[in-house]
């Protein structure tokens, strides 16, 4: 008898069940009230037929699935059901006649997951696993509002959650736990990055906010679309009570322990601080590049003399002839093309896309090789990300980590360069690396040469390396132009270099004023630009512009401020470098980086109109320079807090430059 009651009521729930699914659907989804009575009545007899099958069959084990677990697991279970669906209904369009449909379908998906529940309560990893999935929901959240753009269908909006909520919330799982031990072990540390971030995180809040004010800015690619919301939502509301049985299953079958042994665990868990950095900055970077390289501003020459829509037109399309006869640059687009050729693949075949994330992450490379090296020369963490997040802040970094240009790639590889030679790799990794400095702009292969023979004075060694890389960049470049014809002038034809007499300008007295500005503060502290509305339809931003004979200057408080602060802080690191100079364990490699500062102040000594286009080169030499002499100071509390207090200052005062760019954009679109 108790059988037959058990049979009874599980076959009314599935006809209560079916009805509902199948008339909420016929309502909703199939214009039942449109049809002919005989058409009303199957269109709801047959569904339901199939769904009351379907639901009598699996309720056995959806119940002792269900049974399984604890009284308090089971209304948890009914409760985030209902969570979920009226979470998803508040933000559609849809009234109460879904709730039914979605409530079933909601329980019918994570009914199977009680017995984890359970499980997990009962080892008590429950907090644990609620974090993984909140930081999965965040950055799923961050990823989707920008791959719903290319990604757009239910299905692959469904397919992409389900994929970063299960990568994200075993990565989650792990940050959760080494969080978890820094807070305990060294808990300054832990406030100081966390500070770092929540600054970070207002630096990209608050330009999300100011881009908006450019009508160009395109704000589709920040947010979740209305069409992707729901089904986002949705999906990472059901994913909670899975993660625990995903977690189960991992932790249980040898994953977490196979994946702890892992090269690529063992890096990200040494370079965490470095690699969570990194990637704010990117997010940063992007988002101003997303409005300053827009199509709209089609001429060169607008942001301080950059090249910008060149670049863009020569990545972003097949039309890749240098328009400037240059040979500077001599296989720049075997460098450059073939990945934003595949971020473009990625992002079904968006290159514009592909270039503005190629460009920011050039600039998010910079911040974590400067962190690398500072770590690997000083062993701090949290000094390493106050240094790093110094060159990601500067002027300098903040606009052509952004700006579709070759320069932040320059800086890249010869930071990468300064990275190896510090971890004493083997010559040919010091080979390949000044390939990508020389292919980009040859004469910024010396700084390769400087620094190997400063840190490494072989001379026999450093013959070796120079040979190896001409001849390679001789190959590289006869291959560069058979795959994209006309790309460059020849660096080895003499006649290529009348290109450049172009860009000499006397040396005056002006010039000699700005030359200590634009090496040692207009790159770092933004002073307020120039504006020139002459030559282009566009207004023009500089900082230098001898053609007219004008110089920045600071004239706002905050400028005024933080440039004192950094003149203080750089007059500190001299003191501490002269008076420590016999104990410095690492003197080859300032050195070397005052090399690096000296060649490109003889260079730009007659050359070039505006010295900001050109601070990528040297920027990194100097706040590499200032980390290794500041480096007596990297264990203090109050030197970390002065740090911490002088980004403070630098981030506002380069919001300013930023805000005052996005401000004159807007009157011109």
């Amino acid at each position: 008898m108790k059988n037959l009651w058990r049979i009874f009521g599980r076959s009314l729930v599935s006809l209560i069940a079916a009805y509902l699914v199948s008339s909420t659907l016929a309502e909703t989804y199939f214009d039942l009230n449109s049809r002919a009575p005989i058409d009303q009545l199957f269109l709801i007899l047959i569904p339901f037929g199939a769904a009351f099958v379907v639901l009598l069959y699996t309720f056995p084990s959806l119940e002792s699935e269900f049974l399984s677990a604890s009284t308090g697991f089971r209304w948890f279970l009914l409760a985030w059901a209902l969570i979920t669906v009226l979470l998803t209904l508040s933000i559609t369009n849809y009234q109460l006649p879904i709730f039914p449909l979605l409530f079933i379908l909601s329980l019918l998906l994570i009914v199977p997951t009680a017995s984890s529940l359970q499980s997990l309560a009962e080892a008590g990893g429950r907090s644990r696993v609620f974090g993984a999935w909140l930081f999965a929901c965040f950055f799923s959240f961050v990823l989707i509002s920008f791959l719903d753009n290319f990604y757009s269908s239910p299905a692959e909006v469904i397919l992409l959650t389900l994929i970063l909520q299960a990568a994200l919330g075993v990565g989650g799982y792990f940050f959760m736990g080494r969080a978890r031990r820094v807070a305990d072990e060294r808990w300054f540390d832990a406030v100081i990055h966390t500070a770092l971030f929540i600054l970070m995180a207002f630096c990209i809040l608050w330009l999300f906010n100011a881009s908006q004010q450019v009508s160009l800015f395109p704000i589709s690619y920040f947010v979740l679309n209305g069409k992707t919301r729901t089904v986002f939502l949705f999906t990472s509301l059901l994913a909670l009570p899975w993660q625990a049985w995903f977690h189960l299953k991992l932790k249980f079958g040898g994953f977490y322990n196979w994946i702890k042994s892992t090269r690529v665990y063992a890096y990200v868990s040494a370079n965490l601080a470095g690699l969570s950095l990194s990637l704010a900055f990117f997010v940063l970077y992007l988002i101003f590049a997303s409005t300053i390289n827009d199509p709209h501003f089609d001429v060169d020459d607008i942001f301080f003399d950059a090249d910008v829509a060149n670049w863009r037109v020569r990545l972003t399309t097949d039309r890749w002839a240098d328009l400037y006869h240059r040979s500077v640059h001599p296989f720049v687009l075997l460098l450059f093309k073939p990945p934003v050729d595949l971020l473009a693949f990625l992002l079904k075949g968006d290159k514009l896309w592909g270039a503005y994330l190629f460009t920011a992450l050039g600039g998010a490379v910079c911040v974590y090789l400067a962190w690398m090296f500072i770590k690997t020369t000083s062993g701090n963490s949290v000094y390493a990300s106050l240094i790093a997040s110094l060159l990601g802040l500067t002027a300098s970094h903040l606009v052509f980590g952004s700006l579709i240009e070759s320069y932040i790639f320059l800086a890249a590889s010869l930071l990468l360069f300064f990275v190896l030679l510090i971890k004493d790799r083997p010559l040919p990794a010091l080979i390949a690396a000044s390939l990508v400095t020389i292919g980009i702009t040859y004469t910024n292969f010396a700084q390769n040469v400087i620094a190997l023979f400063t840190v490494k004075p072989n001379v026999k060694q450093t013959i070796r390396f120079i040979v190896s890389v001409i001849v390679m960049l001789v190959l590289l470049t006869l291959l560069n132009n058979l795959l994209y014809p006309d790309a460059h002038p020849f660096f080895f034809v003499p006649s290529t270099l009348q290109a450049e007499q172009q860009n000499l300008f006397p040396l005056n007295a002006l010039r000699i004023e700005a030359f200590p500005r634009g090496f040692f503060f207009h790159n770092v502290v933004a002073p307020s630009p120039i504006f020139y509305d002459k030559d282009i339809p566009f207004i023009q931003f500089r900082f230098f512009k001898p053609e007219i004979e004008e110089l920045s200057r600071y004239d706002m408080p905050i400028q005024n401020v933080t440039s004192w602060v950094w003149l203080v802080l750089i007059l500190l690191g001299v003191v501490l470098f002269v008076a420590k100079l016999r104990e410095n364990l690492h003197l080859r490699v300032p050195i070397g980086l005052i090399g690096c500062i000296l060649l490109n102040m003889g260079l730009h000594l007659r050359y070039g109109k505006e010295f900001f286009l050109y601070t990528p080169n040297w920027t990194y030499a100097l706040i590499l320079f200032m980390g290794l002499a500041w480096q007596i100071l990297a264990d203090r509390r109050w030197f970390q807090i002065l740090l911490l207090g002088f980004l403070i200052l630098l981030g506002w005062n380069n919001g300013v430059l930023i805000l005052t760019i996005l401000k004159v954009l807007s009157m011109q679109v």
